[in-house]
């Protein structure tokens, strides 16, 4: 857990946040099994289940109609020949 927080940073926790607030909450009202260890494993299911869902819908969200190798090329200007940098012509300048 520290080597994956120290990696990851707090970026981690606030993108997870949710998800576990959600998932506690129904461990807390739902889950009675009478051991910690269960109850832990279903904790942890839950957590998963429902952080896949919501980067499942946040990624969907953020999707458009177009293809993104299309979107990637579109975003970049091409350089024509007489905008060449130096290092595209030989390292030569001319003109």
């Amino acid at each position: 857990m520290y080597l994956l927080t120290k990696s990851r940073g707090l970026r981690l926790a606030a993108h997870e946040s949710l998800a576990a607030i959600f998932a506690l909450s129904v461990a807390e009202t739902f889950y009675r099994f009478h051991s910690f260890t269960l109850e832990c494993l279903a904790f942890l299911a839950t957590w998963y289940g429902v952080s896949w869902a919501l980067n499942k819908a946040r990624k969907f969200g953020h999707q458009s109609d177009v293809p993104q190798h299309v979107r990637l090329l579109s975003d970049h200007k091409q350089a024509g020949p007489d905008q060449a940098r130096p290092s595209e012509i030989g390292g030569v300048r001319r003109g």
